[in-house]
């Protein structure tokens, strides 16, 4: 029994790690007292939905499992961490894709050196053992990677304007590609291929580029946007001095005419012998 206590500590260390991370990315709603209890409570209710089926029961649903699992973790965001729903499941999504590589980059580490066993997890097993002890530097790896993530993510205007529905789809690929491996892996007893790994790596990847090129575009068109309202409005304000400019020179040519009107009268009155009247 040995493997299951290790397995809730490791679970313990998972309840800190994302209390911790979900604290940094969306802010708790409570204070820390009350925000560690409700993380305490989570693991117990992780431990209790996963640990007995995976290494107890003749036969389980990885699915209804995983379904359980997520409406556990959506109940704890929402209860006890604020920001918005788009956010909170866009933090999820970024954690649960990076715990995923780690756990199967585990399992192929894992199986270069233990055979694979009749199922995925064993109380008995090395490669249970040894796969939860390599898994859990991987895990905090992950969760510093997910951190960073969602630190570049929030400098983007994407995720502070309206497309963060948008953030959240792209992870959603992966996340159903590791679960649908997940799956296989506890049902069959051959280890993941490295291309598959690497194929869940690159795409996680290319969701993260994907991002930074969305936002480039979109940095890029506000850009635009200001230059064509600075344009129009420095057309407006060359219409104007344009406007300007010939009213004070029909002002300027009114002057001038009436100033020659004036000496031309003058003139008229010298010549006539009566300068004087006319003054």
């Amino acid at each position: 029994m040995y493997v299951m206590v290790l397995n809730i500590l490791i679970y313990a260390h998972d309840a800190l790690m994302v209390m911790l991370y979900y604290c940094k990315t969306l802010g708790r709603r409570y204070s820390m007292r009350t925000t560690a209890l409700a993380a305490a409570v989570w693991w117990v209710a992780q431990s209790a939905s996963k640990l007995p089926f995976m290494y107890l029961a003749e036969d389980y649903s990885m699915t209804a499992i995983m379904f359980v699992q997520c409406g556990i973790m959506i109940v704890y965001l929402i209860v006890f961490y604020k920001s918005s729903f788009a956010k909170k499941l866009l933090a999820f999504m970024l954690l649960a894709a990076a715990l995923g590589m780690g756990e199967f980059t585990s399992i192929l580490i894992t199986g270069n050196f233990l055979e694979f066993g009749s199922r995925p997890l064993e109380l008995g097993s090395s490669f249970t053992v040894m796969g939860l002890l390599v898994m859990r530097p991987l895990a905090t790896l992950a969760y510093y990677i997910a951190f960073q993530i969602w630190n570049l993510l929030q400098r983007s205007s994407w995720v502070q304007g309206d497309r963060q529905w948008l953030c959240v789809l792209l992870p959603f690929s992966q996340v159903f590609l590791m679960w649908y491996l997940t799956e296989i892996y506890t049902e069959v007893t051959d280890l993941l291929p490295v291309p598959v790994l690497a194929g869940v790596f690159l795409a996680f990847a290319a969701d993260i580029y994907m991002f930074i090129i969305f936002d480039r575009a979109q940095e890029r068109e506000r850009v635009e946007e200001e230059l064509r309202l600075q344009k129009h409005l420095y057309e407006m304000e060359q219409l104007r001095y344009d406007r300007l400019r010939g009213s004070v020179e029909e002002t300027s040519r009114l002057r001038h005419d009436f100033q020659n009107y004036l000496l031309a009268l003058r003139a008229l009155a010298a010549h006539n012998g009566e300068g004087e009247k006319a003054k």
